[in-house]
């Protein structure tokens, strides 16, 4: 009787490990279904700006190379959301072999149980613990035999009661993983059903794509006219911006007499610009980068570059144009047809905003991270906000790469 009431703690013990685990790997499950959640509503977030900008975009047929920009963005969103759904697929196809495995494990469980409790009740009642307990304690030969009989009763009893819940509890948790595995493959039918879509609608933006490279070869000319005239703007916008920036410097370097550095304060700044490299804010609440920094080809006219100090930005119309981080604003000007310009000081680094319709801000004036600083300009139904981050050190002024700078969108 002592050998089966052993061999059943044994098999309580494994039972409540397994249901201990089993619990767990329910709740590392629901995390992990939760975050690929997140990211895919962020990735949905994304293509439904990019969607919103082309609706605007396509009204205004002067600018298809901005066009061909978001569609190429919405297509590597979509691509994007391709490989996160197959990421989702197997991590489904993971979990419904663990649930399988489970199932079987819990199956043989409960028989391996059901057999142990079976053997237990044939033991008690050959030692007449099942029709008359009482008299097995009272038939001991000596006190202490009944002490120790009576203690073997009161463990049977409260083994056989654990037992009992143990197989009810065994059983409960085999239906909800049956449960569970089928709500895992409508879950993965529902998700291939998603690829499907995505990969259809990623198809769709390759033939619009096609459809507009193709427009835009058909206006070469224009289109180089219109890239001349973009890139002159953007030379009198780069010159005007290194002039003030010089201007500043010199100015600093006058009021030190000669000895020109950083304050210590200029320092602090600094330092806490290029710590929040990668985690900058966008100077937007929502936006496509679409212009990318430093010297690329023409995306469909030969011969023909395309060299960026900054970054482009298309955004919705009105937007505001917020501060990535704090600092004072160093200068605020106007290029006829190129809109204002808001140059913001961070010790040794400068950001750069142009492109705006109207400006809030004062020169001179401190400005908190996520400030508003003006609105975007509209031309020909695009707002594109230009924005720079400039490095200053001693005489040298060198443009950085925002991108790298900006928390990844």
């Amino acid at each position: 009787m002592s050998n089966a009431l052993d061999s059943s703690r044994n098999l309580l013990r494994f039972a409540l490990c397994f249901w201990a685990c089993w619990t767990i790997s329910l709740s590392a499950a629901a995390q992990n279904k939760a975050d690929l959640q997140k990211e895919r509503d962020a990735i949905q977030a994304k293509i439904a700006t990019t969607e919103k900008l082309l609706n605007q975009t396509a009204s205004n047929k002067q600018d298809a190379l901005v066009e061909l920009r978001l569609v190429n963005e919405r297509m590597s969103l979509r691509e994007q959301l391709i490989r996160h759904h197959q990421s989702e697929i197997r991590a489904i196809e993971r979990s419904m072999t663990n649930a399988d495995s489970e199932i079987r494990a819990l199956e043989g469980h409960i028989v391996a149980m059901k057999d142990e409790y079976a053997r237990m009740i044939q033991a008690a009642y050959k030692h007449s613990l099942g029709h008359n307990p009482w008299m097995y304690v009272f038939a001991a030969e000596d006190f202490t035999q009944a002490v120790i009989r009576f203690q073997m009763l009161q463990s049977y009893s409260s083994l056989r009661k654990e037992q009992v819940e143990q197989i009810e509890n065994s059983q409960l948790a085999l239906a909800e993983n049956r449960q569970s595995l089928a709500a895992k493959r409508a879950e993965l039918e529902g998700v291939l059903a998603d690829v499907r879509k995505e990969r259809s609608r990623l198809e769709s933006d390759r033939t619009q794509r096609q459809a507009l490279v193709a427009s835009l070869k058909g206006e070469e000319s224009r289109l180089r006219a219109q890239v001349q005239k973009a890139e002159a703007e953007k030379k009198r916008l780069n010159d005007a911006i290194r002039k003030i920036i010089e201007a500043e410097l010199k100015a600093e370097r006058e009021s030190s007499a000669g000895e020109f550095a950083l304050t210590p304060e200029g320092k602090i700044v600094s330092a806490a610009f290029e710590r929040n490299r990668s985690a900058l804010p966008w100077p937007v609440v929502r936006g496509v980068l679409t212009g990318k920094f430093g010297r690329q080809n023409h995306p469909t006219l030969p011969g023909i570059t395309i060299d960026n100090n900054g970054i482009d930005i298309s955004t919705e119309a009105e937007s505001s144009v917020l501060s990535v981080f704090s600092g004072t604003v160093s200068s605020s000007f106007e290029i006829p047809g190129a809109g204002y310009t808001v140059i913001l000081s961070h010790g040794a680094f400068r950001t750069v905003y142009s492109n705006l319709e109207s400006v809030q801000v004062t020169k001179g004036e401190q400005i908190e991270a996520g400030e508003k600083i003006g609105r975007v300009r509209s031309s020909n139904g695009q707002s594109i906000l230009h924005f720079e981050v400039w490095r200053v050190q001693g005489n040298n002024q060198t443009p950085q790469d925002p991108s790298q700078w900006l928390v990844r969108h």
